[in-house]
């Protein structure tokens, strides 16, 4: 009998053991001692986006004039936005690593932001449908402290199939659009209407984790 009760007793232990490192959350990256990370931002999306590093961060949306120069390439724009983003937060904090990021879409050079109202949503889905467009992300990893700004822009192309204008008005209905750049969300209801992308899905979800990645790796911000 206490043969039997010491397996039992080494097969719970066992279980517990397996079970518990199962409970475990297993973090493909961290962030190296020294160093912490401030997200620029107010959006969810990028907060769920980076949350799946596995790393801790915080946020601190930045208050920030988000208006185009005069014949500001979308390009350029993105870039010298997400730069500001970053660089507001990063004049409070200037010994962290301070992420920002700003997300367009683009038809024919034109850059279709946030919708207005749900006429100004209805004319841009109206404008996007049976055609590509482009997704464009600027986004800058700052450190104030180490004079060090990495900067990049990563760009989506976007094919929208041809909808028709009851299927439009009933997605404009769901409210979702309304706050979304191009209004549409491909990450939300809006996915239905996306036929198909070349590019990083991540990028017109609004952070381009792959490439932000990249860069905090080779900054030495993670390992």
């Amino acid at each position: 009998m206490n043969g039997l009760y010491n397996n039992i007793y080494l097969e719970i232990i066992v279980k517990f053991i397996y079970f518990s490192i199962l409970r475990q959350e297993i973090k493909m990256f961290q962030v190296n001692d020294g160093a912490s990370i401030i997200l620029a931002s107010e959006s969810t999306r990028r907060v769920d986006i980076l949350r799946t590093l596995g790393i801790s961060f915080s946020i601190i949306p930045p208050k920030i004039d988000e208006q185009r120069k005069k014949d500001e390439p979308p390009r350029d724009f993105v870039l010298r936005i997400s730069h500001e983003k970053a660089d507001k937060v990063g004049n409070h904090f200037p010994d962290n690593w301070v992420i920002g990021a700003d997300t367009i879409v683009v038809l024919k050079g034109k850059i279709l932001g946030k919708p207005k109202n749900e006429k100004d949503a209805y004319n841009m889905l109206k404008t996007l449908k049976g055609k590509w467009h482009k997704v464009f992300t600027g986004y800058c990893v700052l450190n104030i402290s180490k004079n060090i700004a990495y900067r990049d822009v990563v760009e989506t192309k976007v094919f929208v199939r041809d909808l028709t204008d009851e299927e439009i008005m009933r997605y404009i209905k769901t409210s979702e659009p309304l706050d979304k750049a191009g209004s549409y969300a491909l990450q939300g209801k809006g996915g239905y209407m996306v036929k198909e992308i070349k590019g990083s899905y991540a990028n017109v979800v609004g952070l381009p984790i792959c490439e932000v990645t990249e860069a905090l790796l080779s900054l030495g911000v993670l390992s």
